[in-house]
C-alpha cells in the first residue's frame, strides 16, 4: 500500500542522508532516539523514529511540539506499543 511505499522512501531517505537525522533523548527512559526528519515533527504527523534502547525503528504520531531554551520537546503516541512518549531533541 501507500504507507509501505512512503515508509520505504522515508527509510531510504534516512539511510541516504544521516545529516538530516535529529538526535534526542526519551525524557522518562533516558534512552537515545533519532527522528528521521525535523520537518516531519509536526502535531498530527506520523513519524518514524529509531529507539537506540530497543535497537529498532518505531512509528509514532506527534501530539505536541514545544520549543524551549536549547531544545525541543516532542510528545508522541507510539503506534506500535500504544505508549505516550516525550522526547527532548537538540535544537
Amino acid at each position: 500500500g501507500t504507507t509501505m511505499k512512503a515508509l520505504s522512501i522515508l527509510f531510504l531517505a534516512m539511510v541516504m542522508s544521516p545529516a538530516l537525522a535529529w538526535e534526542g533523548q526519551d525524557t522518562k527512559l533516558g534512552t537515545n532516539v533519532m527522528i528521521s526528519s525535523r520537518d516531519a515533527a509536526e502535531p498530527g504527523n506520523e513519524i518514524v523514529y529509531y529507539d537506540y534502547g530497543k535497537e529498532e525503528y518505531r512509528t509514532a504520531e506527534v501530539t505536541s511540539v514545544f520549543a524551549f531554551g536549547k531544545s525541543v520537546q516532542i510528545e508522541l503516541f507510539d503506534v506500535d506499543t500504544g505508549a505516550n512518549r516525550t522526547f527532548e531533541m537538540e535544537k
